[in-house]
């Protein structure tokens, strides 16, 4: 990770915040042999069951080219499968699942570190900040 780097920018700030907490919960789920970001795809599919390109990429935020990039590694190493549905539909393969299992309490363990970099105060303060931030962008488009 970088070096502290003090900024007056909000949009640096909270851009390298997210670069640390990345680093974190990547360094965490490496025993699971996921990044952050494929943890977060695998388990919004879990919770969805099923889903296509389409719904899965809006339930997390990404534009539908850029989730079919994303989850091209994810078909690649068997974590994903097609299943049937509107589409191009995807499941969660026994493999997949057997990762997510694997990873959950590694995931755990990240967010136990954060909390106790952070503190609940402040843990709190974040959850309100990203919301506002989030409904002001929501509002807007």
């Amino acid at each position: 990770m970088a070096s502290l780097y003090k900024s007056v920018c909000y949009c640096t700030n909270l851009r390298r915040s997210a670069n640390a907490l990345s680093e974190i919960y990547d360094t965490s789920l490496k025993g699971a042999g996921l990044t952050a970001a494929q943890y977060y795809l695998l388990i919004t599919l879990w919770r969805l069951g099923s889903a296509n390109i389409t719904h899965w990429a809006e339930h997390v935020g990404l534009e539908r080219s850029t989730m079919v990039r994303n989850i091209k590694p994810l078909t690649k190493r068997g974590f994903i499968e097609e299943a049937p549905g509107r589409g191009k539909t995807f499941a969660l393969s026994d493999e997949g699942k057997r990762v997510l299992n694997l990873a959950a309490p590694l995931w755990q363990d990240a967010q136990k570190k954060i909390e106790s970099i952070l503190g609940k105060a402040d843990i709190e303060a974040l959850f309100r900040i990203s919301e506002k931030l989030q409904e002001a962008v929501t509002v807007r488009t």
